[in-house]
């Protein structure tokens, strides 16, 4: 890809910032993630209940943050600092960008008084998805309802599958991630959860549309395994289906991505996946659909300390330098 064009990543948790730092090796530099602010689990859920939820949450965004700073000890340094937490569990980060957001009063600004203080030389800039404050709430098949965005990570294991899924109250996309959809050349989705990471961020009013309305590429990086309470038949079919739904447009991307494993060690792969099937998790699958151009790629690591699977930076570094749009 020309290095020269503009990049926007949207999703959450872990996996966003690996291809933010995969992007960032590969040289481009110019990548704006729009993260989700309405995670409601852990330390960020007691922050937002102690505020009665009136506050935005801050975790996705400063882990998106991070991942534009270039590597060094400085920021080796602080990354230490904003994931440490107390003996009461409380994160140093959460508290730290809640109160620059509350110096900046927009949160969208707090990138640039992040960097004075640091002294970071950010690639890029992240977008919050919006400025005022909700929660996720999701709808199972058996018609059970739960407030707050933890309730999707809470009930993974559970056979109950998620049929539907909102903000209350309904509020407005941040303008800025408006904007920046119709001005991006490229548009990353994923990898992550479906319904915890990637769907959340187009909830708010105007953020379908603007999607849809792009001109820019759009690429769907599946994520490898399913949990239990996320599809039925764990396939990049199914994702693809799902997004449809909720985008109201068939085919919404120009390239789906998997991850190829059969490259991986077969003796860890096996065991990793049978740790997965604890979990009620389940391998996502490729099947032949001349609807859906699916590319399956190396892109993927076996991490053998915690025995899971997970993309790798160096090699996505690789496929998006190769990566002809």
């Amino acid at each position: 890809m020309n290095k020269d064009l503009k990049i926007c990543t949207i999703g959450g948790g872990s996996g966003m910032p690996i291809v933010n730092k995969a992007l960032i090796r590969a040289g481009f530099e110019n990548i704006f993630p729009i993260v989700t602010t309405f995670d409601s689990g852990g330390d960020t859920g007691r922050m937002r209940t102690d505020e009665r939820g009136r506050i935005l949450a801050f975790s996705d965004y400063w882990r998106a943050l991070i991942s534009l700073w270039d590597d060094g000890k400085q920021k080796d340094v602080w990354e230490d600092m904003l994931k440490y937490r107390d003996g009461r569990g409380r994160n140093f980060g959460n508290m730290f960008f809640q109160f620059l957001s509350e110096k900046e009063i927009d949160l969208g600004e707090v990138d640039k008084l992040f960097s004075k203080l640091t002294g970071a030389k950010l690639k890029g800039k992240v977008v919050p998805v919006s400025l005022e404050s909700s929660e996720v709430c999701i709808k199972t098949i058996s018609n059970k309802v739960y407030s707050g965005e933890n309730f999707v990570d809470d009930t993974r294991m559970s056979d109950d599958k998620i049929k539907d899924i909102w903000l209350c109250p309904k509020v407005r996309a941040n303008q800025n991630a408006l904007e920046i959809l119709k001005s991006v050349d490229v548009i990353i989705l994923g990898p992550g959860t479906i319904f915890g990471s990637v769907l959340t961020n187009f909830l708010p009013v105007g953020m379908v549309k603007a999607f849809n309305e792009s001109n820019a590429k759009k690429i769907f990086m599946v994520n490898i395994f399913s949990p239990a309470n996320e599809t039925k038949t764990a396939t990049q079919v199914e994702y693809i289906e799902i997004f449809e739904k909720y985008l109201g447009t068939n085919s919404p991307f120009d390239k789906v991505l998997m991850a190829d494993l059969s490259v991986l060690d077969k003796n860890n792969l096996k065991k990793i996946i049978n740790f997965y099937k604890l979990e009620h998790a389940t391998l996502v699958k490729n099947i032949d659909n001349k609807d859906y151009k699916t590319e399956v790629v190396d892109i993927a690591v076996i991490d053998e300390k915690n025995m899971r699977l997970r993309h790798s930076e160096r090699k996505l570094e690789v496929f998006f330098k190769n990566l002809d749009l």
